[in-house]
């Protein structure tokens, strides 16, 4: 960044800073102008622009005159000081206009009021064909990938199902999300309408359209604050979620989070340590490599840690937990392995996830146990299809399906355990329950016929819902 000489600035006021949302489209170049010469005439002084916020620096309040230009060789993976970018700006210097910083394909430089610098582009169509080939494409490249990105997270949420009920971040992503895409689909059309009509004017030679700052002051707290307001729901979610199953949150946003921090890392030093564009290619594939590597070694460590972290030595109180010795009528022997995870949304305050390995007769013998407590039986229902429906899908692992169920109904069954929904696996080695608000999903070596196991079972999970 260029040296600022500022009138009257002291060395208390030089360290004071601040961050303010920025939210203006590239296409509002000129709009910024008129904001950063506000910004100079209350104090603040810009020194760089981020993806969300702008940096300012404490000047005393003093009349600038700033200018935006579109400079065709940048973007966002190109560094900022190459020979082109270097030479821009000393023909910049030489016209009375000092640089500050840059983002992607705009340069932001700064004069003093009282002068007369030389305007940096003068031809009003050569502007507007690099506004055409470099800020629309830029535009709608961003549009492009929030558009895939929406459609694949939708893909990974919807059809709604048992997880989507079981924690905060499910629950917030199954509500909150469609409502997120929207409020983030809002600005993308806006800018894709505005760049349609900017094209239409620029075919037609006629001036482009330019918000006034108010405006464009108010769409930004429009779109920006409904989005915010949002993701602090989805970072409360995960803070809630991490106090149940900390290793499930912390391998949620271990990929996004190391990926996030790689990339921020590389395109850093893309743009500030490199001064050559073929480096950005180098850069970006090390970024990769270590990305990858990095990533392999951190589920590895997740996944091998000592199973004894796994262990539920005890069941936390007003859980209700029927385990192996509960229901074995053989000579129990003792646990092999017992663990316990629980977990709670606003639409299912109580969940846990119980499975047991353990000794009977000499022989080892498994039980799982999912109960899902939910505070209306509609939300029960839709864990209850949800599960029964993944059982018949099975899981998709390299183009193939494994593990799929043929799922059926008995209402004998059904009968007997006094069910409003019931279904099993045609082999009869996985149980789905649903009475009232309450979901049970039982498999392992459990006999689902013998009477003494299904009245424990109803007594201990369906006690609270007897007429």
């Amino acid at each position: 960044m260029a040296v600022i000489s500022l009138k009257g600035v002291n060395n208390q006021m030089k360290n004071k800073i601040k961050y303010v949302p920025w939210g203006f489209f590239s296409i509002d170049y000129r709009v910024m102008e008129e904001y950063l010469e506000e910004m100079a005439m209350k104090g603040w002084m810009l020194e760089n622009v981020g993806q969300f916020a702008a940096k300012f620096r404490a000047i005393e309040p003093q009349k600038l005159k700033f200018y935006v230009d579109i400079f065709k060789e940048g973007g966002p993976l190109t560094p900022e000081k190459t020979k082109e970018s270097e030479e821009y700006r000393d023909l910049c210097r030489e016209s009375g206009w000092m640089f500050i910083s840059s983002r992607d394909y705009l340069q932001f430089f700064y004069a003093d009021g009282d002068s007369q610098p030389v305007p940096i582009q003068t031809d009003e169509v050569l502007e507007q064909n690099m506004l055409e080939h470099t800020l629309f494409r830029n535009e709608l490249l961003s549009i492009c990938i929030f558009l895939i990105i929406a459609v694949w997270s939708f893909s990974t949420l919807f059809p709604i199902s048992d997880t989507n009920f079981i924690s905060f971040t499910g629950f917030t992503g199954t509500f909150f999300f469609p409502i997120f895409c929207t409020f983030s689909a809002i600005p993308a059309l806006y800018s894709l309408v505005r760049i349609i009509k900017s094209r239409r004017n620029i075919k037609k030679g006629l001036p482009i359209e330019k918000p006034t700052l108010k405006s464009t002051q108010r769409r930004i707290r429009a779109f920006n604050i409904p989005v915010w307001l949002i993701v602090s729901f989805y970072v409360l979610s995960f803070i809630g979620d991490a106090f149940f199953r900390p290793d499930d949150v912390a391998m949620a946003i271990l990929a996004p989070g190391v990926g996030m921090a790689i990339g921020l890392g590389a395109r850093y030093f893309i743009k500030k340590k490199s001064t050559k564009k073929e480096n950005s290619v180098l850069y970006v594939i090390l970024a990769l490599i270590v990305g990858i590597v990095f990533v392999n070694i951190a589920v590895s460590f997740m996944f091998e840690r000592n199973p004894d972290s796994y262990r539920a030595d005890s069941i936390p109180e007003g859980y209700p937990v029927v385990t192996m010795e509960d229901i074995s009528d053989g000579e129990y022997g003792s646990f092999l392995h017992r663990e316990f995870n629980r977990g709670m949304s606003p639409v299912t305050p109580r969940y846990y996830d119980y499975r047991e390995r353990s000794e009977i007769n000499g022989a080892a013998r498994n039980m799982n146990v999912k109960y899902y407590k939910t505070i209306n039986p509609y939300f029960a229902e839709i864990i209850f299809n949800g599960i029964t429906d993944k059982l018949e899908k099975g899981i998709k692992w390299r183009g193939m399906t494994l593990f799929t169920n043929i799922v059926i109904t008995d209402d004998e069954m059904k009968n007997l355990w006094d069910a409003d929904n019931l279904a099993l696996t045609e082999e009869r080695d996985e149980i789905i329950i649903r009475k009232g608000s309450t979901v049970l999903h039982l498999s392992g070596d459990i006999d689902f016929n013998d009477r003494k196991t299904r009245e424990l079972m109803i007594s201990r999970f369906f006690s609270d819902l007897k007429n």
